[in-house]
């Protein structure tokens, strides 16, 4: 961004209207379409992340393939300079979240119509394969015409995973977590229906199902505890509608909605009044294992015991059990504090200073450095190989390999992904759009197109690009080229011309960037060559160059009076011609 507040020459800011924990977004003027829009700007911190940046970039453009009523448009993904930002539409609005802190609880069939609509959009986005992954009121605008629309799709997916136990922006996320995203497992398109869950339980009962003082404590009871009945809270909801819920937050993936359109069709019933079915359990019935953290801390899986077999024969066996899950849930904080307070110490199972070496395979040097903060480990790059497949500066592996017994103060070598090999950007200005484009892919460039007028380039030719040619790029690397939609068209307004001489009208014509057009001379009571009428009517805009016809005044009528007759003089009855003349009769 430049000192006068433009990005791309194109965007101009005009303010922030939001910040998150990886962007802040921006309201901005498009200086080519005159529009308002939207850009999501990356943060500093993340701006010489490689790998991070790639994801970012491919999720975002995956989610400019969405078109629905329902998900905020995404118009580029463009870089300027060490920005990299998306332009999207700009929603005149508020969010979901601070309209339920501003009501409290929403009516129920207000909130069945909002869930309704943030169906429509998953489903228009889960069938071309694209999973928000975070799901939130947060993410969610609506319109002053009562339309919702998901924001930040793709973005999502690009997050680090990592972050829940640390990042403290990933708190007001981890509410809405799906069980399988706390355990850091498989997630799908049922992920985005548990987080949908959650938000309607919020907006009908005005309080979000598991509260805690950490991430990891709100993740935990997303993997272990049921929810209290939202009738409990609000009575007005329909026991239908609670079992729609109820079912979409089913701790098992396999209990769920199996899609976003199968939901829909419930919350339609539900609207009219129809029941549904609890035909669902709540409770997952798969083996629970504590959350995995990612950046390579990998939480013991721990097996719960079990259920014990409830008995209400007498008041000690409940007493036995209550204490029991006490006492479970302490040793399950214990474990899960000790990983998140000394990860390395927690895998030691050897002799005195010795540990089991983490898995360093897939992160970044920086993120392995992070893992082993505890410990005397240094991770040291042993050399760089190329993998195409994988992310530049990945661990692709080490030695000692994971899972080995070591010295707490070893030195761990990495083989890293390296940089692609870079090659000379090709000029493609003047060429044609789709024979630029072609050429450009063909080298694995990801190209973006934009378009502006111009006057000396030919429709739909390229005009200019970025990077210019010549320049080192790597393969997936990222050009823009600007395409030519041929002359602008200037709007000018029409003159009034009326009563004017002839002369000062046509000049006046010239000095609009206008022309005259047919000129009809017609009989006026207006002196002569003055102008009468005009074809397009005063203050009217019309392109440049348009003619305009003139009507002009040729003078009044000027039809000559009949010859007098004298009224004393005789009228002859014949006129002597040549034939009936006398003297020539006699000739003959």
């Amino acid at each position: 961004m430049n000192n006068n507040n433009i990005i791309d020459n194109r965007y101009e800011i005009t303010e922030v209207i939001g910040q998150g924990g990886m962007a802040i977004v921006y309201k901005a003027k498009c200086l080519v379409l005159n529009r308002y829009v939207a850009i999501k700007v990356l943060r500093p911190e993340y701006r010489t992340d490689a790998a991070f940046i790639k994801r970012f970039r491919a999720e975002a453009q995956a989610a400019g393939s969405l078109s629905h009523t329902n998900i905020v448009s995404i118009y580029d993904v463009a870089q300027d300079g060490e920005l990299d930002y998306i332009v999207m539409e700009y929603v005149e609005g508020v969010t979901l979240k601070d309209y339920i802190d501003a009501k409290g609880i929403i009516p129920w069939k207000e909130a069945v119509d909002y869930a309704a609509q943030i169906c429509a959009g998953l489903e228009c986005a889960h069938k071309k394969g694209i999973v928000h992954k975070d799901i939130k009121p947060h993410n969610i605008m609506i319109t002053r015409e009562g339309v919702l629309k998901i924001t930040d799709f793709g973005i999502a997916k690009a997050m680090n995973a990592g972050t829940i136990a640390s990042n403290t922006a990933t708190l007001g996320s981890v509410h809405y977590f799906s069980p399988e995203q706390a355990r850091g497992g498989y997630t799908d398109n049922k992920t985005d229906i548990y987080s949908l869950g959650v938000l309607l339980y919020e907006m009908v009962t005005g309080r979000l199902p598991f509260e805690g003082d950490t991430a990891v404590s709100i993740a935990m009871q997303h993997i272990e505890k049921t929810p209290v009945s939202p009738r409990k809270i609000n009575p007005d909801i329909p026991a239908s509608f609670e079992n729609v819920i109820l079912k979409a937050m089913c701790k098992s993936p396999t209990s769920r909605y199996e899609s976003a359109t199968r939901m829909l069709v419930d919350l339609k019933k539900v609207y009219i009044g129809a029941e549904i079915p609890a035909e669902f359990d709540v409770v997952s019935k798969d083996t629970t294992v504590l959350p995995k953290i990612k950046h390579g801390i990998d939480y013991a899986q721990t097996q719960m015991s079990e259920k014990q077999k409830t008995t209400t024969s007498t008041k000690k066996n409940d007493t036995l059990s209550i204490l029991a899950g006490i006492a479970t849930g302490i040793l399950l904080i214990a474990i899960v504090s000790l990983f998140i307070l000394n990860p390395v110490s927690c895998s030691r199972n050897g002799r005195k200073g010795e540990l089991e070496l983490p898995d360093f395979v897939g992160m970044t040097v920086k993120e392995a450095q992070g893992t082993v903060v505890e410990s005397d480990i240094k991770i040291e790059v042993e050399r760089e190989d190329r993998d195409e497949s994988k992310d530049e500066g990945e661990i692709l592996s080490q030695s000692p390999k994971a899972g080995e017994m070591v010295a707490s103060d070893i030195t761990v070598k990495v083989v890293v992904n390296g940089a692609a090999k870079q090659f000379s950007v090709p000029s493609v200005v003047n060429a044609e759009e789709k024979a630029a484009e072609k050429m450009l892919s063909d080298l694995g460039l990801h190209v973006s197109v934009r378009t502006e007028p111009s006057d000396t380039v030919a429709e739909g030719h390229v005009i200019s690009q970025t990077p210019e040619a010549g320049s080192r790029v790597s393969k997936d690397g990222y050009i823009t080229i600007y395409v030519s939609t041929g002359k602008e068209e200037t709007i000018v307004s029409v003159p009034n011309l009326i009563n004017l001489p002839l002369e000062d009208a046509k000049s006046k014509l010239l000095e609009e960037g206008l022309v005259w057009g047919s000129i009809i001379f017609v009989e006026s009571d207006k002196p002569v060559n003055t102008v009468i009428s005009q074809e397009i009517k005063p203050q009217k805009e019309v392109k440049e160059k348009t003619s305009i016809d003139l009507r002009v005044s040729r003078g009044p009528a000027t039809t000559p009076p009949p010859p007098s007759i004298p009224t004393n003089s005789p009228v002859p009855t014949q006129v002597p011609t040549a034939s009936t003349s006398p003297n020539h009769a006699a000739a003959q």
